[in-house]
């Protein structure tokens, strides 16, 4: 056996070394498995020299065998406790029970080999084994308890929990002492185990509720801050904001002053509630500024700089109409008149502007920011198909047919633009009676591009599906404005 050393030594170091990377959580077993090993070698070494000076190195023989047996256990361990553990839920604890029995038997091995009677051992330190206990009552304590929460399988890897007036966080190891948390400031907490039983222990759910509160003035009616509310959250989805149950708006108080209301929102990452509270706010800034609530009243929102109240709405919107080429055959006056009908609205990144498949009658002119189109195909996979920016429009097809829209247009960036409805271009329309003809080639040209990105379309097919598609509009568009043609039918 003692001869075999050198052999199985070699084998348990290529072992630990290969396993090092493959089994991570046991990298603390391998690397006591390598010091037992350095120390087997120290040993081996030293019965050699003990044989070529004849002493009796029939005890150092013993511990070099133990050295490799406490070597084995750890890789052994290492290799197969996790694997085992992870896969019957298995409580921790019982593999460190484990080896700590293979520790015992090994050691008293030694002494068995070596005449040592170790039943009288064990006999005589039953009144030592007391004063150590009580001198270690704590430690006992924490162990018990370690022993306790392994049972119960309450607290698990990765739960968000808060113990008392302890800082909340993610459990990242469990042991018999003592349960590891990491806060969200990243901060490592070491919580005894016998706190855990003594203390209310919350285990934070993965979706959490919370009221963001704002107020708002009397003059303001609550109906319209809460359908303004209700409708920015659940447009379009929120980062880490759960989309069932659906985000709400409550009157919380009625206080002296104002009114005070909250943002009810369920969050999905326990501990990550900074950024989707952030996104909820500005949400709900640029959702006040589009339904024309004074925003400026809000005390408990959002502070944005006076610079910024503008944003991109400073542009003249006659300019931007006679950069348009759908409105390019439109004289002064009427670009003018054009121009008084048009609305500034902002959008905050992530929010929706057009909803593929909604009912729609306007049109959007980008000033500031960027805008994602977005297609969702029939395997309800949504594909960028274009991304615009300032100088660009969308939705002119609804505008001058009605269409129902054909694709999303999401807020990348905080968006400006101005709004024009099918109310505001009516009398243009009439007035100008070839100008939906030159309408119809704009968009049977911007229809075609996005015809060749969804459906894959050749240079040929597109080209023809392009001038079907020119008729079809001018049709449309005259049917939807009630305008007549060139021979008045």
């Amino acid at each position: 056996m003692y001869n075999l050393l050198p052999w199985i030594a070699l084998f348990l170091l290529i072992a630990a070394t290969a396993l090092w990377k493959v089994v991570p959580r046991s990298q603390g077993r391998f690397r006591s498995a390598l010091i037992f090993l350095v120390l087997w070698l120290v040993v081996w070494g030293g019965t050699f020299a003990g044989g070529w000076l004849h002493l009796n190195v029939a005890f150092a023989r013993q511990v070099a065998i133990a050295l490799v047996g406490l070597a084995a256990i750890q890789v052994i361990a290492g290799a197969i406790f996790n694997l085992i553990i992870d896969r019957t839920r298995v409580p921790r604890f019982v593999g460190e029970m484990v080896v700590i029995a293979c520790y015992i038997a090994v050691i008293v091995n030694i002494f068995y080999n070596e005449g040592v009677n170790v039943t009288g051992i064990f006999a005589t330190s039953a009144v030592a084994t007391a004063v150590i206990g009580l001198a270690l009552q704590d430690m006992m304590g924490n162990i018990a308890s370690g022993i306790a929460l392994e049972f119960e399988s309450d607290i698990r890897l990765g739960d968000f929990i808060k113990v008392g007036d302890a800082p909340g966080g993610w459990v990242r190891h469990k042991r018999l002492r003592h349960t590891a948390i990491e806060t969200p400031d990243g901060e490592h907490v070491l919580l005894p185990n016998s706190f855990l039983t003594r203390s209310a222990v919350t285990v934070v759910p993965p979706k959490r509720r919370h009221f963001i509160p704002f107020n708002m003035p009397y003059s303001i009616n609550p109906q319209e801050v809460i359908d303004a509310v209700v409708f920015a959250l659940r447009a379009s989805p929120i980062p880490d904001v759960a989309a069932d149950p659906a985000p709400s708006c409550v009157v919380q108080e009625l206080t002296i002053g104002h009114i005070r209301y909250a943002a009810v929102i369920w969050t999905t990452r326990p501990g990550h509630d900074v950024k989707p509270v952030s996104a909820v706010l500005n949400r709900l800034y640029f959702a006040m500024r589009r339904a024309g609530i004074p925003i400026e009243e809000i005390s408990n929102l959002l502070e944005m700089k006076a610079a910024a109240e503008g944003g991109g709405g400073s542009s003249n919107p006659v300019d931007i109409l006679r950069r348009t080429p759908i409105f390019r055959l439109l004289d002064d006056p009427g670009l003018f008149e054009l121009g008084a009908c048009m609305h500034h609205l902002a959008f905050a990144p992530g929010e929706l502007i057009i909803r593929q498949g909604d009912a729609g009658d306007s049109m959007y002119f980008i000033t500031g920011g960027q805008v994602a189109i977005n297609y969702v195909g029939s395997d309800r996979a949504e594909v960028q198909v274009a991304l615009i920016g300032a100088g660009d429009f969308v939705g002119e097809a609804s505008l001058l047919t009605g269409a129902i829209r054909s694709a999303n247009a999401i807020a990348v960036t905080r968006v400006d633009c101005y709004q024009l409805d099918k109310a505001g271009l009516e009398g243009i329309i009439a007035r100008y009676p070839d100008l939906a003809e030159d309408m119809s080639v704009v968009m049977a040209h911007r229809q075609m591009e996005l015809d060749i990105t969804r459906e894959k379309l050749d240079a040929e097919t597109a080209r023809q599906r392009e001038a079907e598609n020119q008729t079809q509009l001018l049709a449309r568009i005259r049917r939807f404005f009630s305008v007549r043609n060139a021979a008045g039918a």
